[in-house]
């Protein structure tokens, strides 16, 4: 059968048949120009790597399964039609499909029914399970956490874990048979990894813990799950052979079958196709939180506010600008730029622009040594300016036991980073003006300056303040600029400002900013990652609040966030695009690997929308699809289009699709679904579409652009983008012909744009698409796209 180029798509496809003993993965040109996954009945000698061809057996290794029910205060022994324990025999490295049944043959009290292992390798290094624990009893992994399902534990090259048959879910079974994962590890017995039938309770905020109360259960019982043993994997990185096979196993057919996966679950009465998003959220929804004002040196200032200074704050006026690490005004404003240079739309870009004007106007006093603030509001009477440097909501000074008497006086180099890294990809634009347009960018060198010099001040700001070891504190006293206690030897935002200041790099080629941001990248590198340390505020004093010195001793976890490991996985790449170094590139996969367990495989059976692709927060925490799988989308298009890795660019799709199903709300089912089928808090225009269509607008740019539908001819793969799947894709000669079918819910009243990348240049190539010649085209020409009339 014809597959993408990627052998791991052929060993799922036999993991998933029953009747598989051996598969082999034929690259593209030896059985015809795709790829070609053979399923086998029999078996082979053993796996091997050649010139032509992957293979490899599905035989089984020594594993006992040990089924533990819990009834009361005893052990009950199923009946002999369920054995107790089975042994597999096969080679290690592979997928065991497993399954665990009872039918008793009385109705009996059970409180659980679960499959127990112990992990007998010695005391593991690494440790995961989706969720962590407050207290004895708490479950690291209920079915409503289910995003990428796994609990894994690893000692030396040796992983092995559980990874839930969510193919075999349905609403009705987790309704009668609520199944769950489970992870016991605090040092002082052998490790336990389990998974099973097990009620929950909601404890805390987001933290499940077991539901002890006895259940009469007279039916057949029974759970799917897949064993994952993989010796020979890297120290600490075993992950990364799960978390692609995750996504494999279960996202990239539920990613081809749901090309409307960007339909409104909220009003599914309109914004299906991406320019009538672009019209909702750029025509209607920016112009109406846009509002405009002068600042104090007489420049048009404006910005698009979310009503949070209001809502969280209490100043007392809906008017306001957010520029920190989640509601980001800028980057949004430069989405809505983007669109009206697309456009020829002057007025929207003059708007955007007085975005940047107001970032551009933060206070920077001497004093302060080019830290800035990063919430600003205009006052009730319309006119006075104000700026507050982090006391919104999740600032430290609102959330500490004892804030300080000033608790508004804390600058926040995650904010600020942030904001500096935007107001440096403004000079994209300075740099991509179009000969069509009937007027010039705005991008003038006079603002280009004004941008390089007061981020160059930020960024020597940040090298003074960096510690010896890379490390640079999370918040500074804004009278003293001494660091606050909090994350200041161990913290996930350094990332960040590492980002900010390669970029600066890139642009300047000051030595001492690319210095600090490698400094910065190494203690990401050699302390957070390896350690998952994966601290940053939303860690500690969001809606998840915890103390600063919390830690999970049951399974041995620290708590994580995930807004860390975005910015460390933009901030290693850019870091090997700035040195050349490849060991830069092979750090942020890792780090894009770890991140890709946080992003949603499947949608949970008993939420509406579907929720394939978007992204939960941290392992406190159990939100469906929050706004950051924008960030996430723009972190594996950029690597994707480093490493051409399939995977990635699905990814990628399925995290830009997914804000639309819940726009305009923050997420879905915050506490993870069992309180309600419904959506998160309404956070404001950036927290969701206003971010959704910034990262769209980067895919219809530059080197970014991939179109409505992405083809990569020299991979032999592709992904619609917009409103489609591509369901089969065939290359022939004489003519070079490229041929493809594609599929779409959607009424396309213009034509869609096919992109073709890595086509040769040596020869021109004849595109067919659903059967139709549309034409023969340059390689120049398929990289900016071709448009498919619409009746194809």
């Amino acid at each position: 059968m014809n597959i993408p180029n990627d052998p791991h798509v052929c060993l799922v496809s036999c993991t998933k048949d029953p009747r598989c003993k051996a598969w082999t993965f034929v690259k593209p040109g030896y059985q015809g120009s795709s790829a070609q996954c053979w399923l086998k009945t029999g078996g082979t000698p053993g796996g091997h790597l050649d010139s032509c061809c992957i293979s490899g057996h599905i035989t089984q290794p020594p594993i006992t399964i040990t089924r533990q029910i819990t009834i009361m205060d005893s052990l009950y022994t199923p009946p002999s039609s369920s054995s107790s324990s089975s042994q597999y025999v096969a080679t290690p490295g592979y997928i065991i499909s497993t399954s665990a049944t009872t039918a008793p043959f009385f109705s009996i009290p059970l409180i659980s029914f679960e499959d127990v292992y112990t992990y007998q390798l010695g005391d593991p290094d690494f440790a995961y399970s989706p969720h962590i624990k407050r207290q004895p009893g708490d479950l690291a992994g209920p079915h409503w956490q289910f995003k990428s399902p796994v609990v894994m534990l690893q000692q030396n090259d040796i992983l092995a874990g559980i990874v839930p048959d969510v193919d075999s879910l349905s609403g009705p079974i987790i309704s009668s048979f609520p199944v769950t994962l489970d992870l016991e590890n605090d040092g002082e017995s052998p490790a336990l990894l389990s998974y099973g039938i097990a009620g929950s309770v909601l404890t805390f905020h987001s933290i499940y813990g077991r539901d002890y109360s006895i259940k009469n259960w007279a039916n057949k019982i029974s759970f799917q799950y897949n064993l994952v043993i993989t010796p020979g994997q890297p120290p600490l990185e075993g992950y990364r052979l799960v978390s692609q096979y995750l996504w494999y196993a279960f996202g990239h057919d539920r990613l081809v079958a749901a090309p409307n996966l960007q339909s409104n679950h909220v009003n599914q009465s309109k914004y299906y196709l991406m320019d009538a998003w672009r019209q909702d959220t750029w025509g209607r929804y920016a112009n109406q939180v846009y509002f405009s004002f002068n600042c104090s040196n007489g420049i048009p200032c404006g910005s698009l506010y979310s009503g949070r200074t209001l809502f969280t704050d209490g100043f007392g006026t809906n008017n306001d600008g957010w520029f920190n690490s989640w509601f980001q005004t800028l980057r949004s404003a430069y989405g809505w730029y983007a669109f009206g240079e697309k456009q020829n739309d002057k007025v929207i870009m003059e708007k955007a622009l007085s975005i940047l004007n107001l970032a551009l106007s933060a206070p920077q006093d001497p004093s302060g040594g080019g830290a800035f603030p990063s919430i600003f509001f205009l006052g009730a009477d319309g006119r006075s300016l104000n700026w507050v440097d982090d006391s919104g909501w999740a600032g430290l000074c609102r959330t500490l036991p004892t804030p300080p008497a000033n608790c508004m006086e804390y600058y926040h180099p995650f904010d600020m980073s942030w904001t500096a890294y935007w107001m440096l990809r403004w000079l994209d634009f300075s740099s991509n003006i179009s000969t069509s347009s009937s007027f010039s960018s705005s991008i003038s060198p006079a603002l280009q300056k004004q941008i390089l010099t007061f981020t160059t001040y930020y960024a020597d700001f940040l090298v003074k303040q960096q510690m010896p070891n890379g490390i640079i504190p999370s918040w500074f006293e804004a009278d003293t600029l001494e660091p606050a206690n909090h994350m200041q030897t161990a913290n996930s935002e350094t990332a960040g400002s590492a980002l900010f200041l390669v970029k600066l790099y890139e642009i300047t080629k000051n030595i001492t900013h690319l210095q600090a941001a490698v400094s910065g990248m190494q203690f990401i590198r050699d302390v957070i990652a390896p350690k998952r340390l994966w601290f940053d505020y939303e860690t500690f004093v969001s809606c998840s609040q915890k103390p600063f010195e919390f830690y999970d001793s049951y399974t041995r976890q620290n708590p994580e966030n995930n807004l860390g490991k975005i910015q460390a996985a933009f901030a290693a790449l850019e870091l090997f695009h700035a040195t050349n170094d490849s060991a830069w590139l092979d750090v942020g996969q890792s780090l894009v690997d770890y991140l890709s367990l946080t992003q949603q495989v499947y949608s949970h059976p008993l939420l509406s929308p579907n929720l394939l692709g978007g992204f939960t927060t941290q392992n406190t925490d159990s939100e469906w699809s929050d706004a950051r799988q924008g960030y996430a989308a723009d972190v594996y298009f950029q690597y994707y289009k480093a490493t051409f890795k399939f995977e990635y660019l699905e990814r990628g799709v399925a995290a830009l699709r997914s804000s639309y199903q819940v726009a305009p709300y923050e997420n879905w089912a915050h506490t993870g679904g069992s309180q309600g089928d419904g959506p998160g808090a309404m956070t404001g225009f950036h927290w969701c579409q206003g971010s959704a269509m910034t990262s769209y607008e980067q895919t219809q740019r530059g080197g970014m652009m991939l179109g409505d539908l992405y083809v990569n001819m020299k991979q032999m793969h592709g992904a619609g983008i917009n409103g489609c799947s591509l369901t089969s894709l065939s290359l022939s000669s004489s003519p070079t012909t490229l041929s493809l079918s594609i599929t779409s819910p959607y009424k396309w009243t213009s034509p869609l744009l096919l992109v073709v990348d890595q086509a040769p240049s040596s020869s021109n190539t004849t595109l067919n698409v659903n059967g139709k010649n549309i034409g023969t085209y340059t390689s120049t020409q398929m990289g900016e796209g071709v448009p498919v009339p619409a009746s194809n």
